[in-house]
């Protein structure tokens, strides 16, 4: 990969997504004004700056889950695919630039909104009434400190579960949600976002479904005198190496859609 050719890529990139950057970053310096001000009219020493931070991270969350469905989102049309492939660059760097702006350059946009808008609520509350002023910031921080709020629900399904492996496990179950939104959006070019939703709702049903039906067969078949050794190492491993090779599969299926892209896709399946 030339470096040089893949930083223009991106700068091109940068230029095309500097509308969708400029809206992330306007939408959470609203998100965290907008309400302050309108808390303040009614009562001027109330803030809902905390909960909106609480907020804020919630959807910058749910935002990463879902922006893999997005990547595709520029080669929708014909002349958009044309101006891709013209691009003097190779797909693998087409690929990391268009990833890259979306889940890095748009979750910073998001950032530095965010920032600046809760620095201009706080100096707005001190100017109405220094009672009510409330840093949002606080909020991210108390999350992030607070390891309780993130690792204790793996705690009380297994006792023996170290912070550094709920760390991991939610970690490898955010990514392991990404690379699902990934490969959705690199099947539905139309509506990617909707119908990657859709099917991971329909997916996590499925899967509610079968493991109700395990669960209930499981019981009969302890009923009827039958034991089962499960070591708790080795399931745990299991699943670790199941979930790293999903998101493997996923990333490398996506790559290779991107790269097998043609002007003229099957009207069966992408238009």
């Amino acid at each position: 990969m030339n470096k040089n050719r893949f930083f223009q890529v991106l700068r091109w990139e940068l230029l095309l997504s500097k509308k969708q950057l400029s809206t992330m970053a306007l939408t959470f310096l609203g998100l965290v004004v907008i309400p302050q001000m309108v808390t303040l009219l009614f009562k001027s020493d109330s803030s809902s700056a905390y909960t909106m931070g609480l907020f804020c991270t919630i959807l910058l969350y749910t935002y990463f889950v879902l922006c893999g469905a997005l990547v595709f989102s520029s080669l929708r049309t014909r002349q958009q695919r044309i101006n891709n492939f013209m691009l003097p660059a190779s797909n693998k760097e087409k690929f990391l630039a268009r990833y890259l702006v979306l889940v890095i350059a748009m979750p910073v946009a998001a950032l530095v909104g965010f920032l600046a808008g809760d620095v201009l609520q706080y100096l707005i509350s001190l100017m109405i009434n220094s009672n009510g002023a409330q840093w949002a910031t606080h909020a991210i921080c108390d999350s992030a400190d607070n390891s309780s709020v993130v690792f204790n629900v793996y705690h009380n399904f297994d006792s023996e579960m170290t912070p550094v492996e709920g760390f991991f496990t939610v970690l490898l179950g955010t990514f392991a949600q990404h690379a699902c939104t990934l490969l959705f959006g690199s099947v539905y070019h139309k509506h990617p976002l909707v119908l990657s939703v859709l099917s991971w709702m329909g997916i996590g049903l499925a899967l509610l479904t079968i493991g109700a039906l395990t669960a209930y067969w499981l019981t009969s078949f302890f009923n009827g005198g039958y034991i089962i050794v499960l070591y708790d190492f080795w399931w745990k491993l299991f699943a670790y190496a199941f979930n790293t090779a999903f998101i493997v599969f996923c990333y490398w299926f996506a790559y290779r859609r991107y790269t097998r892209l043609q002007v003229i896709n099957n009207r069966w399946i992408n238009r």
